[in-house]
């Protein structure tokens, strides 16, 4: 089966979400989280602290993106803990949850 001509990976979305939170957030502290052996797993894709406060940004895609059980609990400890955590595909999503909290 041939995927669709607007289908695109999860990092074609990252990617826009980054540079929107880079050019309109200038003087904010942003990454994106490495995976690997030595890391924390289920941390959102994309980090940020904006005016002192926490986000993290699970980046799926909108046709069809799944979180796992961890990231489902890892975005529940974020919030528990006083951050702001959410599964987000567009920089219009990230900035709805920003203006938001």
């Amino acid at each position: 089966m041939i995927a669709p001509a607007t289908a695109h990976k999860e990092s074609y979305y990252q990617t826009k979400i980054l540079r929107w939170l880079k050019s309109t957030y200038p003087a904010a502290f942003i990454w994106k989280a490495a995976a690997g052996p030595y890391s924390q797993g289920g941390i959102p894709d994309i980090c940020a602290i904006i005016d002192g406060h926490f986000y993290g940004f699970e980046v799926k895609r909108p046709e069809g993106g799944r979180l796992s059980k961890l990231q489902e609990l890892t975005i529940q400890k974020i919030n528990a803990a006083g951050g702001t955590a959410a599964v987000v595909s567009y920089p219009a999503d990230v900035q709805r949850i920003i203006e938001g909290a």
